[in-house]
């Protein structure tokens, strides 16, 4: 095998055991409690030591969080494929609708549960928040690769993938909440971006009561 095959197997590798980690995380602390979980725990769910767990993650917070890592990647691998004179934010538009559209209920219902884990167990938040932080990087430097423009002086790039990822966080939350109106995803996705498309009108006055 060459140096580059070597080198791409054992990237796998990590990747692999990476995911592992992190979906034994998840699935023990949605199962027990993040309170009730160890590391010691989920690195044997994992079939890891302690010490390879703490060669990939800070803490059991960061691996619970690392569940979703790979959302970034799809978005940003789909933006790269759509056509290249397509407005940006049209683009993502696109790509956030397809990918709810692709999950199944039973994802769907995954994704409910973390966000509850999230409003149960606030450590998790920061690693959730430099998670879309990080989206929000990769695809300012995508926007900017697309139309020509420069992260480091341009503002465009920077306001496209604010008004992305402010999306997906407004959009998923609301939805998962348990008493917000169960609108379908992809509604509540469409419904958010023709509002940023219109210049974010005020939302019409309620009637008064007579």
């Amino acid at each position: 095998m060459s140096d580059s095959g070597e080198m791409g197997l054992r990237a796998l590798k990590k990747q692999m055991t990476r995911e592992a980690i992190a979906e034994a995380a998840l699935k023990l602390t949605i199962e027990k409690g993040l309170d009730h979980v160890t590391i010691d725990e989920i690195a044997r769910q994992a079939f890891v030591s302690p010490r390879t767990f703490s060669n990939y993650f800070s803490c059991k917070e960061e691996a619970v969080i690392a569940a979703d890592d790979h959302y970034t990647d799809d978005v940003v691998a789909a933006l790269h494929r759509r056509p290249a004179g397509e407005p940006p934010l049209e683009s993502l538009r696109h790509i956030l609708v397809d990918l709810a559209r692709s999950q199944s209920r039973q994802q769907l219902r995954a994704y409910v549960e973390r966000v509850e884990l999230e409003e149960q167990y606030p450590t998790l938040r920061p690693f959730r928040m430099a998670q879309y932080d990080h989206l929000e990087e990769e695809l300012r430097n995508a926007v900017a690769q697309r139309t020509g423009t420069k992260v480091a002086t341009d503002l465009y790039p920077w306001l496209v993938a604010a008004a992305a990822v402010s999306i997906v966080k407004t959009t998923t939350r609301l939805w998962a909440k348990p008493r917000s109106p169960r609108v379908r995803l992809i509604e509540k996705i469409e419904d958010a971006f023709d509002q940023v498309a219109a210049g974010l009108p005020g939302p019409a006055p309620a009637n008064d009561a007579t």
